[in-house]
């Protein structure tokens, strides 16, 4: 399947199941199918050989939440299995889809039969990569993805070689949307008990300054910056985000530039 007729066979599939939402697209080699639902029901709609077909069975699909197809890329499909191939590798019986994959969020993944790894990406094409949370790019991108469009945000963590979290407010008192962005996963979404009576911009956070705090802690405690975790919370003493670490049992404070402000916070 190239490119270059993939969203007009898209387009010909939605308008022959009589524009019903889509919940789901699966491309293949020589295959193009669409969920769609219908008076309540997924269905299943498959363009193959120049021909469009129903399913005589309904889709298996549980409820998904409907997309629009032309939000993304698909029209790089052939770029995509190729990076998906790389990353994996394998590129046997790629299958690539667009489904929800957590709480409305919709990502395209490329998958193989025999099974290797799932590749994510993003509506865009770009690939969802495995993060270096002690490098630049890494906690760069695992920040992006961690706050989302979130507006403010009431605390990030970092776990050691595992995830960057972000607690986010809503509108229920006592109730967080934390969104947490592992090393080899998708950012995902649960709502949980938490305080977020204090909250801070996201654009606060820099990410270079971030990986500089690991590595200096890092030397200090004789660790690898990658198992350096740390918090942020917005402090009311200096009334800014400050970023809290541990260096062998003793907590130290930075600020949003780097500077360590661990005497004006005690």
């Amino acid at each position: 399947m190239d490119g270059t007729h993939t969203r007009a066979i898209i387009n010909e599939l939605i308008a022959a199941s009589g524009n019903g939402p889509v919940t789901k697209v699966d491309i293949t080699k020589t295959a193009l199918s669409i969920t769609v639902q219908i008076g309540g029901s997924p269905s299943l709609w498959t363009w193959q050989n120049g021909k469009i077909d129903s399913s005589a069975t309904q889709s298996t699909q549980t409820a998904s939440r409907p997309f629009d197809p032309d939000d993304f890329a698909v029209e790089k499909v052939p770029q995509i299995l190729r990076k998906a191939a790389d990353m994996s590798g394998s590129h046997m019986n790629q299958n690539l889809q667009i489904v929800e994959y957590n709480q409305g969020t919709v990502l395209m993944t490329v998958s193989t039969k025999p099974e290797s790894r799932t590749v994510f990406f993003r509506p865009d094409g770009s690939v969802i990569n495995h993060i270096d949370f002690a490098s630049y790019p890494g906690m760069a991108e695992a920040l992006d993805d961690a706050t989302a469009d979130a507006t403010r945000i009431a605390q990030v963590s970092y776990q050691p070689d595992k995830a960057v979290m972000v607690d986010t407010p809503t509108q229920t008192p006592g109730i967080i949307v934390r969104r947490t962005r592992s090393a080899d996963m998708p950012a995902w979404a649960v709502q949980r008990k938490g305080d977020a009576s204090t909250t801070f911009s996201p654009a606060l956070l820099k990410p270079r300054v971030i990986v500089s705090i690991m590595q200096l802690t890092a030397a200090k405690a004789n660790r690898k910056p990658s198992e350096m975790g740390w918090t942020i919370s917005q402090d009311s003493t200096l009334d800014q985000p400050i970023l809290r670490i541990d260096i062998n049992g003793v907590t130290r404070a930075f600020d949003a530039n780097g500077t360590d402000v661990t005497d004006e916070v005690k």
